[in-house]
């Protein structure tokens, strides 16, 4: 989906109550990662820094929603990803259904990728 919103607030809010509510779930895992991580809409979707470092990014596209990590976050869960029907990238993570998203998974491998962002 290509957003036009200037906030990561205003994108969540054109989103159906379902989908802005596991959009809202990962937001919340960006922003307790590093307390130094900034949001702000890049790209034209959620993105998260630290300092010039990049933590990654999540957006709602037509058919699927994405989490982007870069592949060596999501290098040592990609079968089990796999396993569970999600749709692996080199550094994105795509799934269908917003409850399809295991949270626990994506918050590890949120926190790995804020590990190795620049402060």
């Amino acid at each position: 989906m290509i957003s036009q919103a200037a906030t990561v607030t205003e994108f969540l809010a054109t989103l159906p109550a379902d989908e802005r509510k596991v959009l809202t779930k990962i937001r919340a895992l960006f922003k307790k990662t590093h307390p130094k991580v900034t949001e702000s809409m890049k790209y034209r979707m959620p993105t998260y820094m630290v300092g010039d470092g990049m933590v990654g990014a999540f957006n709602r596209q037509k058919n699927y929603f994405s989490l982007y990590l870069g592949a060596g976050a999501i290098d040592p869960y990609r079968k089990e990803l796999k396993a569970m029907g999600l749709d692996c990238g080199g550094g994105c993570l795509r799934f269908r259904k917003p409850e399809q998203l295991p949270l626990d998974l994506a918050a590890k491998m949120i926190k790995a990728t804020a590990r190795r962002a620049k402060a």
